[in-house]
């Protein structure tokens, strides 16, 4: 079951009907959950700018693909401009490309870092596919480039994209779905559309590069005489050079109906004999008992591990105020439990009357390679391994005498308040996980901070 999914259904480690009281006396901020972004991606393959093939996209279509101004259009002989210019209207607003995966909207509490940080590992991990026998030719209504293969290689890429970058992919709207529905989708169809967001995918992929909108209403000399001047056009850029998928490109629409623009195009650089998944980070959980200097620990690695960009440290939602030696995002309760309602958190569990969330961005950082390293609870251990199966969990442990002097030192708690944290503290017991790593943090903050460092450094 997917994270998101398992929100929902109760499966985040938090009880279900045990949420605390809100806050009304010392009320925290209230967090802003973004409306949903109008913007929509799409990824694309597009041929390299100052090719032969791009040239001739762009001057058959009346745009390049890196920007939303147009550009003169090719001439086509008994065909008047305004006719061309309306054949190919639509196609010029999606830009000269191949589609890889459809347009789709970031479901919330992703961001383009996010797209951008996973498209990136995902290129690191293709090889470039040299297409053999580019021609014009009809599909379905309308006119394109299509290919005689390699077929498993291209659609392999092309699922490759769909299934990687669904995590990011914000659901259809009913209005959406009822729209596609209306065009006719046999029962397979309709089943991958609410699976994927699109139709035409799996089995009904079909690579193409679309030079123009439907021609059904068109005359049929004005469609042969389309034809002939597409094949003319593009014959010098197949004699000039093969056509590769070589890179891919992200393209945005920033409003509905505005054209799809490349925003970034990232070249394949796949070092293997074939392409695949890139690999997945880890999740490190760090948990152990009130006093054992847990946070001091992860403060002192995150300075010594600065610049190491396959490391995150994941923020927290926490309901309580901000402290000084942790940045964590402040939200009141009500806010926490809409935001987890809307399936912002990849992880929910409560400790010491207050509630702790971690946002679905770590979500994207694995998918991209990173490892992930959070600031846990031992309590929420079972329910993270469960949806985290390879998580490595990091048990911080220090003796008794030592965890009551460091608690006292704090002076947040005293009397009962203080014993209740050390009973706490015994709690819960280190499982014999061969995945649960305990650490000892009896000693100096340096020692303890290089030996968790050390972990983290080995995780390969």
């Amino acid at each position: 079951m997917r994270t998101r999914d398992m929100l929902m259904h109760g499966s985040t480690g938090f009880v279900q009907g045990t949420r605390p009281a809100d806050d009304q006396a010392n009320p925290l901020p209230v967090a802003r959950v973004s409306s949903e972004s109008m913007t929509r991606y799409a990824l694309y393959f597009t041929p390299v700018d100052d090719s032969p093939w791009a040239q001739a996209g762009s001057s058959w279509l009346g745009r390049h693909p890196a920007s939303p101004e147009p550009v003169p259009q090719v001439n086509v002989p008994g065909i008047p401009r305004l006719l061309l210019s309306s054949l190919t209207a639509d196609a010029r607003r999606y830009g000269f490309h191949a589609t890889l995966k459809a347009p789709f909207r970031l479901f919330e509490g992703f961001n383009e870092e996010h797209l951008l940080q996973m498209a990136r590992a995902f290129c690191s991990a293709q090889k470039a596919i040299v297409l053999d026998e580019v021609r014009v030719r009809p599909l379905m209504d309308f006119l394109a480039l299509q290919v005689n293969g390699p077929l498993d290689e291209i659609g392999g890429l092309a699922m490759r994209c769909v299934t990687y970058f669904d995590l990011l992919r914000a659901p259809l709207t009913e209005p959406e779905l009822a729209k596609r529905r209306r065009a006719g989708l046999n029962a397979r169809q309709s089943a991958l559309l609410q699976r994927w967001g699109y139709p035409y995918t799996e089995e009904f992929y079909r690579f193409h590069m679309t030079l123009t909108d439907a021609l059904m209403h068109a005359d049929a000399d004005v469609i042969f005489t389309v034809r002939k001047a597409a094949e003319q056009h593009f014959a010098a850029a197949i004699a000039a050079a093969p056509l590769t998928i070589d890179a891919l490109t992200i393209a945005r629409e920033e409003y509905p109906g505005a054209p799809f623009v490349e925003w970034q195009r990232i070249p394949f650089s796949g070092l293997s004999e074939r392409a695949t998944m890139p690999h997945s980070g880890r999740i490190f959980f760090c948990v152990g008992p009130s006093g054992v200097g847990k946070d001091s620990l992860l403060n002192w690695v995150r300075e010594h591990s600065a610049g190491d960009e396959k490391l995150v440290f994941a923020q927290r939602t926490i309901t309580r105020a901000t402290q000084a030696n942790e940045a964590h995002e402040a939200v009141d309760t009500a806010s926490f439990w809409r935001l987890a309602a809307g399936g912002q958190f990849a992880m929910v569990w409560q400790a010491n009357d207050l509630c702790y969330g971690v946002r679905r961005g770590i979500e994207a950082d694995l998918k991209a390679g990173r490892d992930v390293v959070v600031n846990g609870s031992r309590a929420y251990v079972p329910q993270l391994l469960q949806a985290f199966p390879d998580a490595i969990v990091i048990w911080i442990e220090a003796n008794e005498d030592l965890l009551r002097e460091r608690l006292e030192a704090r002076q947040r708690e005293q009397g009962p308040a203080l014993l209740k944290r050390l009973k706490r503290a015994k709690e819960f017991a280190p499982s014999e996980q061969a995945q649960v790593i305990r650490l000892d943090n009896s000693g100096a903050l340096e020692v303890g901070g290089q030996k968790l460092l050390n972990i983290l450094r080995e995780r390969k």
